[in-house]
């Protein structure tokens, strides 16, 4: 990324690269504040959280993320007197993930508006992933039963080929150093064709990087995040393969993955209870838990 460039009380950051240049500084920067006040006024953006609004544009006939973080409460505001913002802070990570890497969305452009030390706003633009999400390519998988035997072993081995490759992958980023903030399913992407299954992580505006590896108290909260919900064609023995893998890129032993699998276990069926509402979880135990709808275990 360029340097900051000063447009009155906005500081922008520029890619560098194909769309970074040619071009003036100044000039590009007025464009990509000029494109974020037209997607502000436009009705309801793409999607919508408590953290940010996010709307999905064309531009030079390529397809653009542009999410624009929200001032959502009074702690949140003080923090962000002394921090980076999250824009700026998802445009540092995503270039240390890919320096080391691992696939992540390209950032494009990043602002934030301060006044003295209270931020204002803040926006990131990022390039679309040329991929489908984890969820929709396990989908494919899961559809009607082939009646073809040797295209049901292809949707088999295609499926386990990609689950492999999230459970590797991150392993690999716990043994990096980085913690995902949200590694949910829907910031998981395949990027690549069943062949070559390669994973894809979005949404890095509270991921953290520390010592290398991530402790296991701080890295274990992403699995949880990724087992808490139910996908289309994923059987217990499918998480158990991931739960390998993942243990697998830490270099544990078969004992030191044994000993940490209770507390993941635990930890997902406490959350979809208190999250999803189950109130029953407990009693239902993690394999009904876990089972898609019209799926088995």
């Amino acid at each position: 990324m360029t340097a900051a460039v000063r447009v009155g009380a906005w500081r922008v950051w520029l890619a560098q690269g194909p769309r970074g240049e040619p071009g003036d500084p100044q000039a590009r920067a007025r464009q990509w504040l000029d494109l974020v006040e037209r997607v502000a006024a436009a009705p309801a953006p793409w999607h919508r959280s408590k953290h940010a609004l996010t709307d999905r544009v064309l531009l030079d006939g390529e397809t653009v993320y542009v999410k624009r973080y929200q001032r959502y409460r009074p702690r949140t505001q003080l923090k962000d007197m002394v921090r980076a913002s999250k824009a700026r802070h998802a445009m540092r990570v995503g270039a240390e993930l890919a320096a080391a890497g691992f696939a992540v969305p390209r950032v494009l452009a990043a602002a934030e508006e301060r006044r003295g030390p209270l931020l204002r706003g803040a926006w990131l633009a990022t390039a679309a992933l040329d991929g489908v999400p984890l969820v929709e390519r396990l989908a494919t998988f899961a559809a009607a039963p082939a009646h073809d035997v040797s295209e049901r072993r292809r949707r088999l081995a295609a499926k386990r080929r990609l689950l492999a490759s999230l459970g590797s992958c991150v392993g690999r980023l716990h043994a990096a150093g980085f913690v995902a903030g949200d590694l949910v399913p829907a910031n998981v992407w395949s990027v690549e064709p069943d062949e070559g299954a390669t994973i894809a992580l979005l949404d890095h505006d509270r991921t953290r990087r520390g010592a290398a590896p991530a402790p296991w108290i701080r890295a274990r909260r992403n699995l949880v995040q990724l087992n808490r919900f139910a996908l289309p064609g994923v059987v217990l023995t499918d998480r158990l393969r991931v739960y390998r893998d993942y243990a697998a890129a830490r270099g544990w032993s078969r004992d030191a993955a044994r000993r940490r699998l209770p507390w993941v276990v635990a930890k997902t069926i406490e959350r979809r209870r208190r999250f999803d509402g189950i109130d029953d979880a407990a009693a239902r135990g993690f394999r009904a838990l876990m089972r898609a709808p019209g799926g088995r275990t």
